[in-house]
């Protein structure tokens, strides 16, 4: 199954990460563009540490509205734990335009055709 972000008219593909070593890696050390998004379940904080590129992220409860956004958040940088906090997205840059604090994210999921 595929998820996606609807922001405007554009779709932000993204997976859910779940595996240990898959939420320790994420994003670092990518050097190629940064098509796709990750969600990280269950999280409050998280940091860009050996990020190589800029992130859109945005912060979310557990009924995905938005709790914050950091729009092209640099590298080894810290986000503080908020308190209300469920799911943290990593989307690629420029990709959170036009959506705003309180707003609900809007997901979208599609069957894959095998």
């Amino acid at each position: 199954m595929e998820k996606y972000i609807k922001n405007g008219n554009k779709k932000i593909k993204f997976k859910t990460v779940t595996k240990f070593t898959d939420r320790i890696k994420g994003f670092r050390f990518y050097l190629t563009p940064i098509e796709e998004g990750l969600c990280y379940p269950k999280k409050k904080m998280i940091n860009t540490y050996f990020f190589c590129q800029k992130l859109d992220i945005v912060v979310t409860d557990k009924n995905n509205n938005i709790l914050a956004i950091y729009p092209s958040f640099g590298t080894e940088k810290f986000i503080r734990p908020r308190i209300k906090a469920y799911y943290i997205y990593l989307l690629p840059l420029n990709s959170s335009k036009g959506l705003e604090d309180y707003d609900k994210l809007r997901i979208l999921t599609k069957e894959k055709n095998c």
